[in-house]
């Protein structure tokens, strides 16, 4: 399994739009993106659109990375979910 031990999860509250985001700061990426579509988006769709990738330090790397990038995110992001659905799970038992 991945280490995803510099990924994490946020949102910002302040904004209308409400936007989440995956940050890893050890590459220094932020991945914007809005969970309610994301919720039901396949990687393809989550790559090609949905997926808002920036680097914090002002250099984008090339396409083969941000791929890489994009899917180490996009499965981080199903492994928290998967964690979330099963505290839920817990609390109504």
């Amino acid at each position: 399994m991945a280490n995803y031990d510099h990924w994490l999860w946020g949102e910002n509250t302040l904004r209308e739009d409400n936007p989440e985001y995956l940050i890893n700061l050890e590459i220094g990426v932020s991945i914007r993106f809005n969970s309610s579509i994301a919720m039901y988006a396949d990687y393809e769709e989550f790559y090609n659109g949905i997926a808002d990738v920036q680097f914090l330090y002002g250099e984008r790397s090339d396409e083969d990375e941000v791929n890489r990038i994009l899917t180490e995110g996009w499965n981080y992001l199903a492994l928290e979910e998967r964690k979330l659905d099963e505290d839920l799970d817990l609390e109504e038992d």
